[in-house]
């Protein structure tokens, strides 16, 4: 039997509405979404009061809602307002106006709506997150929380939403610049102590979410060249440093034709703006990831836990992810020829060692998957990328994998370089002690290969193994030209190879 859901997000900016089915506890699909850019956050920051032509439209697109949701009878239909309705005076009289054509409107506090957002977030993650900080910009309000999916460690709501900061410091087109100065010095004084109790958390990624977030990162990628790349993309401060000094010296007119994703956010994307580069910048982030989820998500996952308290911490959407290898590196700008001159050479040590590493042949998909795709994190940052590679393969791995599958691809590629596989590290330690044997014995396949590939040139053609007694690795690389640094390098990297097998590895030209 099919149930359905429905949530809406009351937002000072926008109304969002989503309705999903469920086949099964644990697992639910989209069927409608729709987002109504309704500002019924208009003036209220400023006169303390919902405007009556805006409550029109909001009660309009409410119904609107309802219908749908009448359509499939749904099971229950969660609708929550956030910083409009919590500041305005007259939003007893909204809700109660809601009320009488069958909409249920809550109030959410602060707090609990940084929460939700960061579960929405979380809940489209299809990896297992250790610890992570989630930033979302509203129309009234700011909310920032450090969590992973069994706990909330701190939760901050802050009056520096993009609308209530435009209405209180822009009033000229383009902005004046004493007028941003005195926008700038406001969000860093309330941002300071925040920023200072966030940073003490050790979260392992950030995620921004929220229209001016997204707004910003889709413009970016439409001026850079860099389509969005799956469920989460990438925005680096320094991008945003430069595209702000951008929309700070347009006219509305010109950043409207530039905005990508919602043009009617032109008014307020530089307050936004300027509060996201304040937050990265105190908070010290380079990058954050971007994603589409959030409240309204929040929402639907919070919804169907109450309704399924049998599976309240194991709700994911079901999604469209990349069909094929080929379409996860593209989406994130892979060295075609490298990658599939790693998992030729990987392919190559799996066959020729197989009596040393005795595993059955069907590894071999993990192992080229994990090739194909060792490098892809170089997308977020060079640094760390065998980190960020496992995170991105788990997040948009090809659809034909199951998660055991996944696993061991994004630990292979993680392990592709620097630290040796270690139950110290959260993304090994879960996985059964069997599969990290696998790890073990592919990643050390994959660092040679890797290695052997050092140039990124294709330099080496062939190579030829050996085990002989006691224990030695003998392995002779042929090319028609020089790779003396191919082989220093594989030679480096072979040490993870010596400390799983008991062996001594050679390299050498053939």
């Amino acid at each position: 039997m099919t149930d359905f859901f429905s949530v809406a997000d009351v937002g000072s900016n926008a109304i969002r509405f989503q309705l999903a089915s469920v086949d099964q506890p644990g697992r639910y699909r989209v069927l409608e979404q729709d987002r109504r850019p309704i500002r019924l956050g208009h003036q209220v920051f400023q006169t303390g009061k919902l405007k009556a032509e805006s409550m029109e439209s909001a009660l309009k697109a409410l119904s609107d809602f309802k219908e749908s949701a009448d359509r499939y009878q749904v099971r229950a239909f969660k609708v929550a307002a956030t910083s409009a309705l919590r500041e305005a005076s007259n939003s007893a009289s909204f809700i109660s106006r809601a009320a009488e054509i069958g909409i249920p409107l809550e109030v959410v506090p602060e707090e609990e709506e940084a929460r939700l957002i960061s579960l929405g977030i979380m809940s489209g993650l299809r990896f297992d997150l250790p610890l992570g900080l989630f930033m979302d910009i509203g129309g009234g309000s700011v909310e920032v929380a450090v969590a992973n999916p069994s706990s909330t460690f701190c939760l901050f709501s802050l009056p520096l939403g993009a609308v209530r900061l435009t209405e209180q410091f822009i009033d000229s087109d383009p902005p004046e610049k004493d007028a941003l100065r005195d926008l700038k010095r406001f969000v860093e004084q309330r941002l300071r102590l925040v920023a200072k109790r966030i940073v003490k958390e050790k979260y392992r990624m950030a995620f921004g979410s929220g229209g001016t977030i997204t707004a910003l990162a889709d413009t970016d990628a439409h001026l850079t060249g860099e389509p969005r790349a799956g469920s989460l993309s990438v925005l680096r401060r320094t991008r945003l440093k430069a595209l702000l000094d951008l929309l700070k010296s347009q006219t509305l007119p010109q950043r409207s034709s530039l905005i990508k994703g919602d043009p009617k956010r032109a008014d307020i994307i530089i307050a936004g703006g300027e509060v996201l580069l304040a937050l990265m910048t105190h908070m010290e982030l380079n990058y954050i990831f971007v994603t589409n989820r959030g409240l309204r998500d929040g929402l639907m996952v919070n919804l169907l836990r109450t309704h399924y308290p049998g599976h309240e911490t194991s709700w994911s959407e079901d999604g469209g992810r990349p069909q094929t290898l080929e379409e996860v590196g593209e989406k994130y700008h892979y060295d075609t020829s490298h990658a599939y001159q790693v998992s030729h050479l990987a392919l190559s040590l799996f066959f020729q060692l197989q009596d040393l590493h005795r595993l059955p042949e069907k590894y071999t998909a993990i192992l080229h998957a994990a090739a194909m795709l060792h490098d892809i994190g170089v997308f977020i940052a060079y640094p760390k990328h065998h980190k960020h590679s496992y995170y991105l393969i788990k997040s948009s791995g090809p659809i034909a994998f199951c998660k055991r599958d996944l696993d061991l691809i994004a630990n292979v590629a993680r392990y592709h370089r620097k630290a040796h596989p270690s139950p110290k590290h959260l993304s090994f330690n879960q996985v059964s002690s069997t599969d990290q044997e696998i790890i073990r014995k592919l990643s050390a396949m994959l660092r040679i290969a890797d290695g052997l590939d050092y140039s990124h040139g294709s330099r080496v053609k062939e190579i030829t193994c050996a085990v002989s007694k006691p224990k030695v690795v003998s392995i002779d690389v042929t090319g028609p030209g020089e790779v003396a640094a191919e082989v220093g390098r594989a030679h480096e990297k072979a040490t993870l190879m010596n400390e799983v097998f008991n062996v001594q590895t050679t390299i050498r030209t053939g």
